[in-house]
């Protein structure tokens, strides 16, 4: 008895784990609104939305996930939704920290009355699109301004065996080398 009790429990969060995933991909909804349990195969989904619309994804997310056999809906959408700046600004700090796996990539987030404002520089437009949408799903948001630049990477030097002189801007080499070539040739 005791084996299955702890089968039981590991296939549980397992479950949530996989829901927690299926969620966060989603577009429809944030992964931070809500709260996901699982006893005893029976998912218990919480938590506060700002629209019908953002729970109903919620909802069909979960009822799609394999594994799932009954919700028990707690999703409340109040008339009066309100989250404080510093909620919003914690979360989407939290969750662009998580996107950001490149040296060098910065983003900012700044919120004032529930408008979010991203300003940095990136390398992979992706990581700018990604930003964007999750300060969108987030609920109690009002609008997002986006001033994320992409950039190219940083230039790496290669590294040499030889005793020659690499210069920093090889560029400004061949430049120079074209020029002498052409002088010859004239």
């Amino acid at each position: 008895m005791n084996a299955l009790l702890s089968r039981n429990k590991e296939t549980d969060s397992e479950l949530v784990l996989k829901l927690r995933d299926c969620v966060k991909w989603d577009k429809r909804v944030s992964i931070a609104d809500l709260s996901i349990v699982v006893r005893g195969g029976v998912v218990i989904v919480s938590g506060f939305v700002d629209t019908s619309y953002k729970k109903n994804a919620a909802l069909e997310v979960i009822s799609q996930t394999e594994g799932v056999w009954s919700i028990e809906d707690r999703i409340v959408v109040p008339v009066d939704y309100y989250r404080t700046d510093e909620e919003i600004l914690n979360i989407l700090e939290s969750q662009i920290d998580e996107m950001i796996k490149i040296g060098g990539e910065h983003i900012e987030v700044d919120v004032a009355a529930g408008i979010v404002k991203l300003e940095g520089e990136v390398f992979r437009p992706r990581l700018k699109a990604m930003a964007d949408s999750a300060a969108w799903e987030l609920s109690g948001v009002r609008d997002v301004l986006n001033f994320i630049e992409i950039k190219g990477p940083p230039y790496r030097i290669p590294l040499s065996n030889d005793n020659e002189y690499n210069s920093p801007y090889p560029e400004k080499e061949m430049e120079s080398s074209l020029a002498g070539n052409l002088k010859e040739v004239y």
